[in-house]
């Protein structure tokens, strides 16, 4: 196997155990752990915070780096030590804390990425490395105390750059998928960080490639649901000069944030439509409807957005990450759900405010004129006042007789279920 390049991200939810933090997304950086983005050499310069901001536009930048006062990234280089040469090398992790949108809901969580050197057979490291059940207790090591994998999880979302001496992969599938061809071989094996024994694609679905992403003659992507792969189409010298050391800092990099920036996107809308979900159409909860459509603002305002930057292809790969996630239909489902609840409470209100009046007007008109004419022309007198009183009472329960539409009115407010 002619592999000249192969580095991996593996990113993960993260959450408190409960105990004293070390140094936490969001919490003032232990020694160890510096403030920002992870910084890689590019260009004569660094990637760091400020020059990432370049890049994206200011409403995605607060969500990906946090602001000065609130910091929401931080990142650390692990000590270089010889690895085993069958096994991948974690070389920095880097921690991001939720924005506030969704932090509302999942109070201590964040998102991890580790930082990988893979060895000689990236195919068969990244089914592992994004296996969360084997690699939970190893992952934990490497957080800070107080933080850990979330127990939930099974499996990281993984991010591959892959190259090879002479920029032509060789075929790694059964004859079957020779239509494919081998590049194409390698991104979905590579993006789906699946052995092909565990799930065999099927060769003929043309929609198994829709997440792909064309850079140039020297790159392409694939982006799927669990995972995205960049493959090297030209020869790599395997120098730290020329096009194909640049392409891994932006995998690492910029194109890395446009995936977290999904990730946070994914977490933010379910959240909402969950909550949604538990939400019951009653008017008593026109309160935590009003929060939810407050919410859907902020969440758009702080994370929706497919046109990140005026630069390169990082909107076309969020765009396939949102496709597979099937985020613009959530999102539009959770807001139609919500402009019919708040439609439904609306609606009830107006109801509820009809009935008020027209049991006051049935109700107040009878005893008013009855308590007028017997201030006029009767005595006021104990007798009289009682005598008015019965009077309104018969002439409004007559109302109630002859006019059905009204009887029906209370009755079906009566017969209504309560909140």
């Amino acid at each position: 196997m002619a592999v000249q390049r192969g580095t991996a991200c593996v990113v993960f939810d993260i959450e408190t155990d409960g105990t004293n933090v070390e140094a936490s997304p969001g919490t003032s950086p232990a020694p160890r752990w510096t403030g920002g983005p992870l910084r890689l050499p590019m260009g004569g310069g660094v990637t760091d915070r400020e020059r990432r901001l370049t890049y994206f536009e200011p409403r995605v930048a607060e969500s990906l780096y946090g602001t000065a006062e609130r910091p929401s990234r931080m990142h650390r280089r692990l000590p270089s030590a010889p690895a085993p040469r069958d096994r991948p090398a974690v070389e920095a992790v880097e921690l991001l804390r939720l924005p506030p949108v969704i932090a509302a809901d999942t109070p201590g969580r964040g998102i991890a990425v580790l930082h990988v050197r893979l060895s000689g057979d990236p195919l068969d490291e990244l089914a592992r490395i994004g296996d969360l059940v084997a690699m939970r207790d190893e992952y934990g090591q490497l957080l800070p105390a107080g933080v850990r994998p979330v127990l939930s999880a099974r499996r990281a979302w993984t991010l591959c750059h892959v190259t090879f001496t002479d920029g032509r992969p060789p075929e790694v599938m059964p004859p079957e998928y020779s239509g494919w061809g081998a590049r194409d071989q390698w991104l979905w094996l590579l993006a789906s960080a699946t052995p092909f024994s565990r799930f065999p694609p099927d060769p003929e679905d043309d929609g198994l490639f829709a997440g792909r992403v064309r850079f140039s003659a020297d790159w392409q992507a694939l982006v799927l649901r669990d995972g995205a792969a960049f493959l090297g189409t030209s020869p790599d010298s395997a120098g730290e000069d020329g096009f194909h050391p640049a392409a891994e800092v932006l995998a690492h990099t910029i194109y890395l944030d446009a995936f977290l920036l999904g990730r946070l996107q994914v977490l933010g809308v379910n959240f909402l439509a969950n909550a949604l979900a538990g939400l019951r159409a009653h008017e008593t909860q026109a309160r935590r409807l009003l929060a939810l459509e407050g919410r859907q603002i902020e969440l758009r305002r702080a994370l929706w957005s497919s046109h990140i930057t005026v630069h390169g292809k990082a909107n076309e790969l969020l765009e396939r990450f949102q496709q597979q996630h099937r985020l613009p239909e959530l999102l539009s489902q959770t807001g139609t759900g919500l402009a019919d609840a708040a439609r439904y409470v609306e609606t009830s209100r107006a109801r509820r405010s009809g009935l008020a009046v027209a049991l006051l007007s049935t109700v107040g008109l009878p005893f008013a004129i009855f308590y007028s004419a017997a201030a006029l022309w009767g005595e006021p007198t104990p007798r009289t006042l009682l005598t008015s009183t019965v009077a309104a009472l018969v002439v409004t329960l007559l109302l109630f007789a002859v006019l059905p539409p009204l009887r029906g009115l209370v009755s079906a407010e009566l017969r209504k279920p309560k909140d």
